[in-house]
């Protein structure tokens, strides 16, 4: 008898999680190449893309700020 593979199903979600659009400290940090403790030190700076304190231990990053933010810090190289 042939066995078929199938993808296994991922584990349900262990509850409700912030909408997509914003992202952990975490995930933010890995999408501008930085360690978590940089960020959060940027962040206790007032330094670093903006973010929205969703209570007094939860902070979280708009997907759209941190793109604005790796954007306004593009650097094109001069020719010449």
């Amino acid at each position: 008898m042939a066995r078929t593979l199938t993808k296994p199903t991922p584990p349900p979600a262990l509850g409700p999680r912030v909408p997509t659009e914003y992202v952990t400290a975490r995930e933010a940090a890995v999408f501008l190449g930085l360690g978590l403790p940089t960020l959060v030190a940027m962040r206790h700076a007032g330094l670093g893309p903006a973010f929205v304190r969703v209570s007094p231990r939860r902070v979280v990053y708009p997907f759209e700020g941190l793109r604005e933010y790796a954007r306004a810090r593009t650097v094109t190289p001069a020719l010449g």
